[in-house]
């Protein structure tokens, strides 16, 4: 129960009591009436209690409102400036992301066109491959062809000094008359054995060939070193085609690695890098544990260098650094892959 409703119930009480009783003495009226005074006074200042409570939860409520409204409006902001940053950075996600895009569409366009490339190549190589095999053929037949010829004019030259063995046994009469006939053009030795009435002319064919026997009985050693100068000397051409003549005539020659490989570089040097490149191949497939396979390997990537294919360049290098990895030739192929992008 509130005190202010305790004193005004007592202060009706202590009235009634007098009225009913009608007996109360002067004292105890006084001190009623003091007791009355002091609850009106205890009454007041409760009744000043509680309106300044009141003043001061009306206050508190008052700026409870504002702290609040404050809040709201800060709410408010910061909802603004996390819409204003999320649409920036939607905007930089867009932004940012256009250019992965295109780089992205440029990659795919650059692998389509390795991919063209690749199939480029690989259709060359077979073109190549097709062309190097049918030349195999073709100098496989022209070598066969010229080693009987040249069965054939051993044969004939050996004919040739056995008739000049049996003039030089008749009588000087009969090398008067061979001397007379000598003025007469020479005849193309028969391959039988000629009747003694021609045996004069036999023997001058035979005189009038034998020199061009002797040049072209060159020993192997002088062959490959009549062709080995000629490179020496800058003459490429001259020096391809005897490199040429020697395989023909000496196709089982120590020499035959040596020769393909130098017959290789005739053709680097007459910058026909498709022709150097199916050279040194010989090399490699014919001899393949030559001296001169580490040497054709590399020059081989060297020729797909000045023909600017890099990507089979690379491949070579890496086959001679793997085949050969302390040889020069690694060692010089390390430092082009190196130089190469």
């Amino acid at each position: 129960m509130k005190p202010a409703r305790k004193i005004f119930l007592a202060v009706l009480f202590l009235s009634a009591w007098s009225f009913l009783g009608g007996c109360v003495s002067k004292s105890d009226f006084e001190a009623l009436q003091r007791d009355q005074e002091n609850n009106s006074k205890e009454l007041l200042a409760l009744q000043r209690n509680v309106y300044s409570l009141n003043t001061d939860i009306r206050g508190q409520l008052d700026d409870l409102k504002k702290r609040t409204a404050e809040l709201k409006r800060e709410i408010t902001d910061l909802n603004g400036e996390v819409k204003s940053k999320v649409g920036f950075l939607e905007k930089e996600m867009e932004t940012s992301g256009q250019p992965m895009r295109r780089h992205q569409a440029d990659l795919g366009a650059r692998i389509d066109k390795l991919q063209m490339d690749v199939q480029s190549l690989m259709g060359r190589f077979e073109e190549g491959k097709y062309f190097a095999e049918k030349n195999f053929q073709e100098s496989k037949t022209l070598r066969e062809s010229h080693q009987t010829k040249i069965e054939d004019l051993d044969k004939r030259i050996a004919e040739i000094k056995r008739s000049m063995e049996g003039a030089e046994k008749k009588p000087e009469g009969m090398e008067k008359e061979k001397t007379a006939e000598t003025e007469q053009p020479p005849e193309k030795p028969s391959s039988e054995t000629p009747s003694k009435p021609e045996a004069s002319k036999t023997q001058t064919s035979a005189k009038a060939s034998e020199k061009p026997a002797k040049t072209a009985a060159l020993t192997p050693d002088d062959a490959y070193k009549k062709a080995y100068d000629l490179y020496n000397k800058g003459n490429a051409p001259a020096a391809r085609e005897e490199f040429k003549r020697f395989l023909q005539t000496y196709p089982k020659s120590k020499y035959a690695e040596n020769v393909h490989y130098w017959l290789g570089e005739c053709y680097f040097s007459e910058k026909k890098y498709d022709e150097a490149i199916l050279e040194f191949d010989e090399v490699l497939k014919q001899f393949p544990k030559g001296n001169k396979v580490p040497d054709a390997l590399f020059r081989q990537g060297i020729a797909f260098l000045e023909m600017k294919d890099t990507m089979n360049a690379k491949l070579i290098f890496k086959e001679v650094i793997k085949r050969y990895p302390k040889s020069d030739q690694a060692n010089r192929a390390r430092k082009k892959l190196k130089e190469l992008p």
